[in-house]
């Protein structure tokens, strides 16, 4: 069909014809809305599925049409505010990444890092303000970012501000550092004198952190200006403590080495170690100690007595001197005087501590003494010597080995068992002391891989298949000392194994804290690392609490009596945890620290409340009615005093900042440290220790009342009163701390060479050594001597101590070793260098 020509055709082409437009349907009879809803509707923005297949997505949420069809996940796209603003946060995270390295950098790098952030500030300012977040160049967070972390309560840390070598309680006393609750209480006694000042204006100044030169160089002129400022008289840290370090401990060299206690009195002793410290600290093998304990006055009685070295003579006096003080504390009566314990002190100093003992070669019975008398020092409240011995003891288990994992394939599962409990003892004992003297721990954590104890209780480790079994369960954890197991908590058993492992882990959490915290280094530190650290401590203390076996959890509201005992220590322990990771809060900060932020000044509070209700919860643990057998009984006898005061200097010390973070519970301070005060009054009726805590902490009190205008007068009454008409408190159930150990059975001798080998045995039923094995016994043939310690023969209760120069049997130590190799024990030789012939032992 021909088409109308548009315009001429050109020469040789064919003409161009119009293209007609396509008839629409008439839609006159629509409404124009009718008419736009046949159109598919545009969406603002397309899901990533239909852009990347190219097609028209509708938008709909959460999946379009399209993705739906196709069963695809859908998503859309941010929108471009949205990521400005998620990048804009992003920014602000990496300026306090770089303001929290700041603190660690050098100072070169520290110069980088300013020059960064002022090439930024402008921009990430003008971002944020559009968006209405916070600017982190005008929040004020510079303030303790830029200050060092002894702005906190522990300020100063790494300085000596007293002549320790004055006097010579000042020498016994020794250093103390800023974790000892008598640092706290001598810092209370200097702010007490200076109530009446104006202590509104700030505290200061606080120099920066760094290591460089330039940094501790302004912390030095700080330093200067705040003492400058000072005009309080400092006293000497000796004035302060309430411990006996001065007191003397002169041992009576006229003693007989070689008495002994009779057999009742001497089994009452060992049940009152046994069940009070043995489980917190198993520095002895329960079962084998006890039945050589068993074996050696049985012959005694017998008329015929066994030899044995004077080492293991030491760790017996050690154990009754131990023993005789905690049966002293609950005023138990075994017709015996308050001194006891330094006359078996003063029994085991003469034959185990004095001549070549303090250069003789290391062995495993040497490692035992010192740990025993650093325990006893503590015990009888001579920190600063228990300290030092326990060096010691730590020094002679590092020669050992007994730091690292042991792999030994002559070894059982159950010695090894033995022998990190005995490692873990040691730490145990030198945590507690770090923390009550304030100075640093001897083990270096880096360099050890000794695993946690086993959930095992002692008679549990003669079961050498369970303990395999339990080894092999728990091998990959137990190595893992920072982080609890939450998940095992529940199917972990709860026996003595558990609870020593609940203690070495709060241990390893504490003196993380006092490394992080405390050390002279953490001066370095901002005190926003300070903050952080803080924050990660409490995180771990809470993990511990959570994996804790059901049989150990204190957070439940009802528990079974099995272990009661161990729980009430963990308690203590957990409260005394939580006081030292919180205490540098405690203190008047907002005052110290300049353009802090609100965040950092509420994080200060929040945790100087925990502080003080951490020392609330431990008054709390009390019964209203005193009973201090029942407290000794039940809780940790040999550093009670120690955890008491730390509650109670707390207590006073939120009392003397006017209860600045207790604003509407003010009130509530005063009851706990009545509480805690006539606690202290009633145990110093047996306790020195607690008798110069109570006059010491009295004494402030009634500084601070007077200065504070608080009314205590009916408590002064009542206490006036009362210590005229002492009264002393009596348990009817005395004797069940020590009931259920005095009737376990004893390890037999089959049972001994299951748990520590075949060292063959002796007609007597005492075991042979191998070559280079130090012994703990000697057992000879001989009849007994005359005794230059006795006069006349032997007689009846006389028992004789033989020529153990003239013995070839002996009862193998129950950890041998081959270090102990030429030690004058195994030679006869007494350490005194003499032969320990014509020696005998006697009843009392």
């Amino acid at each position: 069909m021909p088409f109308p020509a548009s315009q001429p055709p050109g020469p040789g082409l064919p003409s161009k014809v119009a293209i007609p437009r396509l008839a629409r349907q008439p839609d006159d009879d629509k409404t124009p809305g009718q008419r736009r809803s046949n159109r598919t509707p545009r969406v603002s923005m397309a899901c990533t599925g239909c852009r990347a297949r190219k097609i028209r997505c509708n938008g709909a949420q959460p999946r379009c049409q399209n993705c739906l069809a196709a069963d695809q996940s859908c998503s859309y796209p941010q929108g471009r505010r949205d990521r400005f603003k998620i990048s804009t946060q992003q920014n602000q995270d990496m300026i306090a990444m770089l303001e929290d390295l700041k603190g660690r950098a050098t100072e070169h790098d520290r110069e980088l890092i300013n020059d960064l952030l002022a090439q930024v500030s402008d921009n990430v300012s003008e971002a944020a303000s559009s968006l209405n977040l916070s600017d982190p160049f005008q929040d004020g967070t510079q303030g303790e970012a830029d200050t060092s972390a002894e702005v906190g309560s522990n300020g100063g840390m790494d300085v000596l501000e007293e002549d320790v070598l004055q006097t010579e309680a000042s020498r016994a006393t020794g250093f103390v550092g800023k974790s000892s609750e008598v640092r706290w209480l001598r810092r209370l006694q200097q702010d007490t004198e200076r109530l009446n000042e104006n202590t509104s204006q700030l505290e200061g100044p606080y120099g920066p952190p760094g290591d460089s030169a330039e940094a501790a160089l302004q912390r030095t002129d700080a330093w200067t200006q705040r003492q400058r400022q000072d005009s309080s008289v400092r006293a000497q840290t000796s004035a302060s403590t309430f411990y006996l370090d001065s007191n003397d401990t002169e041992v009576n060299r006229a003693v007989n080495p070689f008495e002994l206690p009779p057999r009742e009195t001497a089994q009452r002793l060992l049940d009152g170690y046994i069940a009070t410290v043995q489980d917190s600290f198993p520095v002895l093998s329960e079962t084998v100690f006890k039945h050589q304990f068993e074996q050696y006055y049985t012959s005694m009685l017998q008329g015929i007595p066994s030899a044995v070295s004077h080492k293991w003579l030491t760790i017996l006096n050690l154990v009754f001197a131990i023993g005789a003080k905690y049966w002293q504390l609950i005023e138990a009566d075994l017709q015996t005087s308050s001194q006891d314990h330094h006359t078996y002190w003063s029994r085991a100093h003469v034959l185990g501590l004095d001549g070549s003992s303090l250069v003789a070669h290391p062995d495993l019975m040497q490692i035992q003494i010192t740990a025993l008398v650093a325990f006893y020092f503590l015990c009888v409240g001579h920190v600063n010597r228990a300290w030092v011995v326990i060096g010691s003891s730590l020094r002679y288990a590092h020669a050992l080995g007994l730091h690292v994992r042991n792999e030994d394939r002559t070894a059982t599962i159950s010695k090894k068992e033995t022998l990190l409990r005995i490692w873990w003892s040691l730490y145990s004992i030198d945590r507690i002391l770090s923390t009550i003297v304030g100075r640093p721990s001897f083990v270096i954590e880096e360099h050890c891989s000794v695993p946690l104890p086993l959930p095992l209780a002692a008679e549990q480790l003669l079961d050498e298949a369970l303990a395999h079994q339990f080894h092999e369960r728990y091998r990959g954890a137990e190595l893992q000392h920072d982080t609890p197991q939450t998940a095992w908590a529940t199917d972990e058993p709860s026996n003595a194994g558990s609870f020593l492992k609940a203690n070495v882990q709060i241990g390893l959490i504490t003196q993380n804290a006092m490394a992080r915290l405390y050390s002279a280094k953490v001066v370095t530190d901002s005190w926003k690392q300070a903050q952080q650290a803080i924050t990660s401590l409490s995180e771990q203390l809470e993990a511990w609490l959570a994996s804790l076996p059901s049989g150990l959890n204190l957070s439940q509201s009802s528990f079974s009596t099995s272990l009661r005992r161990e729980r009430f220590i963990l308690q203590m322990q957990y409260a005394g945890a939580k006081i030292l990771i919180t205490r540098p809060c405690l203190c008047r900060l907002d005052r110290r620290i300049v353009e802090q932020s609100k965040t950092s000044d509420n994080f200060n509070n929040q945790i100087a409340r925990s502080c003080v209700r951490a020392a609330m919860a431990v008054t709390d643990l009390l019964p209203e009615e005193v009973d201090t057998t029942y407290l000794y009984q039940i809780g940790p006898w040999w550093s009670i005093v120690h955890n008491l005061m730390q509650a109670l200097v707390v207590l006073m010390l939120e009392m003397s900042y006017c209860s600045a973070h207790f604003s509407r519970e003010g009130k509530q301070i005063l009851a706990p440290i009545k509480k805690l005060l006539h606690w202290l009054r009633i145990m110093s009726i047996r306790d020195d220790i607690a008798d110069r805590a109570y006059n010491m902490a009295f004494g402030v009190l009634q500084g601070l009342a007077s200065k504070l205008n608080v009314d205590v007068s009916e408590f002064i009454r009542e206490d006036t009163t009362q210590a005229k008409h002492p009264i002393a408190f009596h348990s009817e159930n005395q004797q069940s701390a020590v009931g259920s150990h005095a009737q376990e059975n004893i390890l037999s001798p089959i049972e001994h060479a299951q748990i520590f080998g075949e060292q063959g045995m002796c007609a007597s039923g005492f075991y042979g050594s191998k070559p280079g094995y130090a012994s703990m016994f000697e057992v000879p043939t001989v009849q007994p001597q005359n005794s230059p310690w006795m006069v006349g023969s032997t007689g009846a209760g006389g028992a004789a101590f033989p020529d153990v120069s003239h013995s070839d049997s002996m009862l193998s130590n129950s950890f041998v070793t081959g270090y102990e190799e030429e030690n004058p024990v195994i030679s006869g030789k007494d350490l005194f260098g003499a032969y320990a012939s014509n020696s005998r032992f006697r009843y009392q």
